[in-house]
């Protein structure tokens, strides 16, 4: 296809008229000269004139821009092998949504690490909340995602993690003492979590809805030191991981403790739509930065 202005040009020139060289693109005649003329009001010049006999002729700067387009066609024609080679010679560039929380768990230099190894590959990741990466990877603005599960049926996931989920409570709290603490315990209580578009709060939410129970008033908060605040400064209780709760900024005071909340689980995995073959990946298998060790 015919899709860059020179190629326009060197047709009209090599042609013995516009409308032969409309008929190789093709297009009409008017269309055709129409483009042309367009092309000499953008370079400030004509390009071809009338002669006596109403022959049509190539001016001085035709003959220039001749050379010109033929130099940007032959180095579009090289730019093309070179995009055909790298194709073939296996290079893969993946675009990864990812929910929020889970590059922190997989350390700032999973990526590079994983890089080094691998030239033939370049990776774009964008982190978000857990309902905005679902979006976006139901829309096709990536080839995959890093998705907390459980996800939904039109995603194909390969689980990579999961672990209980905790919570933060003061030791001077009444569940401070516990071992461990059931949903039920949070009832009527004031927690800080994620809010709506991340899905340990649409878990809790729907087990308290499913069991009738009087639901705990939630502070929203998508910043894990503010929810770690909240709880040391006695004004409820704060969701967390243990991934999370047994970092060193979080240990220095023993006036917080995590407790693990019974039936729930926070994990992520690696996802795509069942639907869409991403351009260069075919299994989520062939995407070994993925393989937690």
């Amino acid at each position: 296809m015919l899709q860059d202005r020179c190629d326009y040009f060197i047709l009209a020139y090599e042609s013995p008229s516009f409308s032969a060289a409309a008929a190789k693109v093709p297009m009409s005649p008017q269309g055709f000269t129409k483009a042309i003329r367009s092309m000499e009001r953008e370079l400030g010049v004509s390009l071809f004139t009338m002669d006596e006999d109403g022959s049509r002729v190539a001016t001085p700067y035709a003959h220039e821009f001749y050379e010109y387009a033929k130099r940007v066609r032959a180095e579009r024609n090289l730019l093309a092998a070179a995009f055909d080679r790298i194709a073939s010679s296996g290079y893969v560039e993946l675009r990864i949504a990812c929910s929020l929380g889970i590059p922190g768990f997989l350390g700032c230099d999973f990526l590079q690490d994983y890089l080094k190894t691998h030239a033939d590959v370049s990776i774009s990741l964008c982190e978000m909340p857990d309902a905005l990466c679902e979006a976006a990877l139901r829309e096709g603005l990536y080839d995959m995602a890093l998705t907390v599960v459980p996800c939904d049926e039109e995603f194909e996931t390969r689980l990579l993690y999961t672990s209980p989920v905790w919570y933060w409570v003061r030791r001077d709290d009444p569940l401070g003492d516990c071992e461990s603490i059931g949903p039920e315990d949070l009832a009527g209580r004031r927690i800080a979590m994620p809010g709506d578009d991340f899905k340990c709060y649409r878990a809790l939410s729907d087990w308290f809805a499913r069991a009738g129970a009087n639901p705990p008033e939630i502070v929203k908060y998508s910043e894990i030191f503010w929810i770690y605040e909240f709880v040391l400064h006695g004004r409820g209780v704060g969701f967390t991981l243990p991934h999370l709760a047994c970092l060193e900024v979080f240990k220095g005071n023993e006036d917080v403790r995590a407790v693990p909340l019974r039936g729930f689980t926070w994990g992520f995995g690696a996802s795509r739509l069942k639907t869409r073959t991403p351009r260069s990946l075919k299994s989520l298998s062939q995407v070994s930065l993925l393989k937690l060790h």
